[in-house]
């Protein structure tokens, strides 16, 4: 009874971006995105990907990409290599 109202709801609203997903990348790739402690959502909201200068974007509802850390990089996201733009 309740996967249709759970269906009704998902189909409502917008779903979340995740910008996660380690598919394609190399060993090495994915051993630098782990060093650099890159998460989807920045613990410091002063710090987001998208005001970090090596953030490339994609557009806000669109996973971006980051000049070291390989990989799709979420706007809001972060890591330990955030530089602020000048």
């Amino acid at each position: 009874m309740l996967a249709p109202v759970a269906a009704a709801v998902e189909g409502c609203g917008k779903k979340e971006l995740s910008c996660s997903s380690t598919t394609g990348l190399t060993p090495a790739d994915i051993q630098t995105r782990t060093a650099l402690q890159y998460v989807d959502r920045a613990a410091d909201p002063a710090k987001p990907c998208r005001s970090c200068r090596l953030f490339r974007t994609a557009g806000e509802a669109a996973c971006g990409g980051c000049e070291v850390v390989k990989g799709p990089i979420h706007p809001g996201g972060s890591c330990s290599a955030w530089a602020a733009r000048t």
